[in-house]
């Protein structure tokens, strides 16, 4: 059943419902029934266009009926306490925005891949779930905070008078960047540098650690689509190698950029250039269209989702070069 009227808040696509749940094909998923308490229609569009609902009654697990809102955050739904109700927890509450933060959250349940949120009284609420490819969790966990920061630097003009919140799911990452702990690594230590160069613009940052209780109703798909809106500052720079039959593509050196790139393209070959302004790659020319979606998609803001409806099929049809072609790493 599909509820034509009602779009998913993180991806603005149409929401389904079947006789347990509503849900999205980006992982949006709520339950008609939660805590006791039969959700209906009017509730699932309060959270999708306002990202909570109005305050509703519930029952705990001892039965105890209990006020509450339900809010978005990332994929799934939480509750929100009006005054500390005491059958939540610190994991779970939340806090209205204040106009002087802008608040992020990162989880990387698996390698590579991060769920990333951010918020701010400034600007719509953002989600994504990103995939950086063959890194560690708290490497991609640092690409979601660098999306971040530049997504926030571009969108709200007074950022340097802004506090970032980071909430972690991970007390290891957040003393990496409270500078409490050093990763031993030193490609980490490259990363978490490079993330404390981006927080530095800002007013102030804090990284707090607030672990989200694991539910088995979480999936672990990553989409094949590439991710939208992540980079809206990037610039496309490309050059046709019509010979060699490739494509050069010229990135910043910001490692959230090129390992969601590499990601993205299995056969982009690094080429050994001595280049301080950006990273040159080459993909082959019969990914033209995937490249150019993709620089549309990364760049382009959720509103205009439905402008690449039709440009759905580049993306597969990149993804069956990628295998065809084969990783020549």
């Amino acid at each position: 059943m599909y509820l034509d009227v009602i779009l998913c808040i993180n991806c603005k696509n149409s929401m389904k419902g079947d006789d347990n749940k509503w849900y999205c094909s980006c992982g949006m998923t709520v339950w008609k029934v939660t805590s006791g308490k039969l959700l209906s229609p009017a509730h699932l569009k309060q959270l999708m266009e306002q990202g909570q609902t109005e305050e509703l009654i519930f029952k705990s697990k001892k039965n105890k009926p209990f006020k509450a809102r339900l809010v978005v955050n990332g994929t799934r739904t939480e509750f929100s306490y009006s005054n500390g109700d005491e059958d939540g927890d610190e994991s779970t509450k939340y806090m209205s925005l204040d106009r002087k933060e802008i608040r992020v959250r990162v989880e990387s349940g698996q390698p590579g891949i991060v769920d990333l949120t951010i918020e701010s009284t400034d600007i719509p609420r953002f989600y994504q779930k990103i995939n950086f490819g063959l890194c560690s969790t708290r490497e991609a966990e640092c690409m979601g905070i660098i999306v971040a920061a530049d997504y926030a630097k571009f969108y709200i003009p007074d950022y340097r008078e802004k506090t970032m919140r980071v909430q972690v799911n991970s007390e290891e990452f957040s003393n990496y960047i409270l500078r409490e702990t050093k990763p031993r690594d030193k490609e980490m230590q490259y990363y978490v540098n490079f993330v404390w160069e981006k927080l530095g613009c800002f007013r102030a940052f804090e990284a707090v650690y607030t672990p989200k209780k694991r539910r088995k109703n979480e999936g672990g798909n990553v989409s094949r689509k590439f991710p939208f809106g992540i980079f809206p500052w990037l610039e496309k720079i490309t050059e046709n190698q019509y010979l060699d039959g490739n494509i050069r593509v010229f990135l910043p050196h910001n490692p959230a950029v090129y390992r969601q790139f590499k990601a993205s393209f299995h056969v982009a070959q690094l080429l050994e250039v001595d280049d301080d302004e950006y990273l040159i790659y080459e993909v082959p020319i019969e990914l033209e269209k995937a490249l150019d979606t993709w620089f549309s998609m990364v760049k382009s803001s959720t509103s205009n989702i439905t402008k690449f409806d039709s440009n759905l099929n580049s993306i597969e049809e990149g993804s069956n070069i990628n295998e065809k072609t084969g990783d020549k790493n």
